[in-house]
């Protein structure tokens, strides 16, 4: 459940709520973010699949009990064969590469959509960036410039994502530290919004948001109540 608050920022209340088990196909879901948001999945009761690349550890995965599909997103095949043989709920995809490798953020995301598309899975949840989407001004000229590329990527996933006939809800985080959940997330349709949020904070607004259809076709900036700000303010 969500509490509202002004200006469209939600502020988590109570516990996770309890859901009918769904679903899920994660892509991105090996580390970080991705990990932290499969193992809170897992502990609703969904089951959870994961799209992975053949190098990649699944150890902790597995340790889950989490079904594992290798391919990769970049290769349009695997991509829709992971979707074959079931009949998932939703997707969730954290993808994400690095300055000098954009391409799993955009080509690599709009690669899941298209099947998500095909295969009839209606609900989509994308992690993407704040300054992504045309909100690169809230970010200091440093890590604007730094950023560009990968920014500009997870913007032509967000307006490929936006032009579908999908259930989609795109999630920015601002900076992301690695830590537990803290129960401060905000999730702000203010695109001026700027913060850092935990990896474990941040996983928890994505099952939050997945579970609730009042977040279809929105838009929010995510970060901890505790730590708005520009990105100079934390240096």
């Amino acid at each position: 459940m969500f509490c509202r608050l002004v200006i469209a920022v939600f502020l988590l209340c109570g516990d996770m709520a309890t859901a009918a088990a769904s679903d899920v196909l994660m892509f991105g879901a090996t580390r970080n973010t991705g990990l932290e948001t499969a193992k809170l999945l897992v502990g609703r009761g969904d089951a959870v699949t994961a799209f992975v690349r053949q190098t990649s550890d699944v150890a902790a995965l597995e340790e889950l009990g989490v079904s594992i599909v290798l391919g990769d997103a970049l290769d349009t095949a695997t991509v829709e064969t992971a979707f074959e043989g079931r009949s998932f709920d939703s997707v969730v995809s954290t993808l994400g590469g690095s300055v000098r490798n954009t391409a799993v953020d955009g080509q690599g995301n709009i690669n899941v959509f298209a099947a998500a598309e095909n295969a009839g899975v209606r609900r989509v949840v994308l992690v993407t960036a704040i300054g992504a989407g045309g909100t690169e001004n809230v970010l200091q000229e440093g890590a604007r410039q730094f950023l560009k590329p990968v920014l500009d990527a997870k913007t032509l996933a967000e307006n490929d994502l936006k032009a579908r006939d999908l259930d989609w809800t795109i999630l920015r985080p601002g900076q992301l530290p690695e830590g537990p959940a803290t129960g401060k997330g905000l999730m702000s349709e203010d695109q001026t919004l700027m913060g850092r949020i935990s990896m474990g904070e941040l996983a928890y607004l994505i099952v939050q948001a997945l579970k609730e259809d009042s977040t279809i076709g929105k838009v929010f900036h995510v970060v901890d109540r505790d730590m708005t700000g520009s990105f100079s303010s934390f240096d």
